[in-house]
């Protein structure tokens, strides 16, 4: 019996797996290392840029607040 499933209660039957495994091994695709390195790569970068627009917004939005509070207080930053 396969345990991989969502629930450790809910199997795959043998001739159920044994059809899946067939399948993948029919199908399956030689791994290469450069498409994974440029897949980790553009996902390393789309996180970068995510981190930095992230860290962008937030310096903006204290600015402004630095700026609300400057105008109350009537003191300079």
């Amino acid at each position: 019996m396969s345990d991989i499933s969502f629930n450790q209660y809910s199997r795959l039957s043998d001739s159920l797996e044994r059809e899946l495994m067939r399948a993948a091994a029919e199908e399956s695709e030689s791994l290469r290392v450069t498409t994974v390195a440029k897949n980790a790569l553009a996902y390393l970068k789309k996180a970068a840029i995510g981190v930095a627009s992230y860290l962008v917004e937030v310096s903006r939005a204290l600015d402004e607040a630095r700026a609300k509070d400057a105008r109350f207080s009537r003191s300079q930053w």
